[in-house]
């Protein structure tokens, strides 16, 4: 196995770091650039205080590799078409790891909740995000190694629906992963998919409902 990741150099980027940890981002009012949001706020130095909405708390860097599979809620009208339809899925930077997935599962079941109620809850994935009607899998390929921030989620609110991750309630996180490199974000300058279709075995690539009887109470 390379003791590099692949997604090395996006990893220690600071931008997407930012956006793993809910940093927003707008317009720069001159030119084509971007630059951080903000809102005022008399307690905070220099009297605003950057936007933060969703995201997780990044605590600490998840090596991944062919023997990790992965799992993502997702939205099923963004599927591409052919051979490689889940490929468009699979180009998120937001993933979490499968013992997570059961974990999730488990808590949706004692819960009595469907299970995609229960991953907006721990998740915080508001409507206005994601559909949730779909949930896809995959592995790393064969002698890859990614690089992704780990670490719970944080609330998050969308088309005025607010869910809440409690700090309070540590016991009921779930660990997020955010893998850099992969997705939609200005810095990455359209190159997510094809790196999707690099790193990740698209031969392990599956899709579920995550409303389908088996999966809930």
């Amino acid at each position: 196995m390379p003791a590099t990741p692949v997604n090395e150099d996006w990893y220690r980027n600071s931008t997407l770091r930012m956006e793993a940890e809910g940093y927003q981002w707008r317009n720069a009012s001159h030119g084509p650039r971007k630059t951080l949001a903000s809102d005022p706020d008399p307690d905070a130095p220099g009297g605003f205080a950057y936007q933060r909405n969703g995201g997780l708390i990044a605590k600490r860097c998840v090596l991944l590799a062919e023997d990790n599979m992965l799992y993502r809620f997702a939205a099923r009208r963004y599927l591409g078409t052919g051979g490689q339809a889940l490929l468009p899925l699979l180009n998120s930077p937001w993933w979490m790891e499968e013992d997570r997935m059961v974990l999730l599962l488990s808590r949706a079941r004692t819960a009595g909740i469907t299970l995609i109620e229960a991953a907006r809850r721990q998740l915080a994935l508001p409507p206005a995000w994601t559909d949730c009607d779909i949930i896809v899998r995959v592995r790393p390929k064969p002698g890859i190694l990614i690089a992704a921030h780990a670490g719970p989620g944080v609330t998050a609110e969308g088309g005025g629906q607010r869910f809440v991750v409690a700090r309070e309630a540590p016991h009921l996180f779930i660990d997020q992963l955010y893998i850099p490199g992969l997705g939609r974000h200005f810095a990455l300058d359209g190159t997510g998919e094809a790196s999707a279709a690099a790193w990740f075995d698209l031969r392990t690539a599956a899709s579920f409902d995550p409303a389908a009887r088996g999966l809930n109470p």
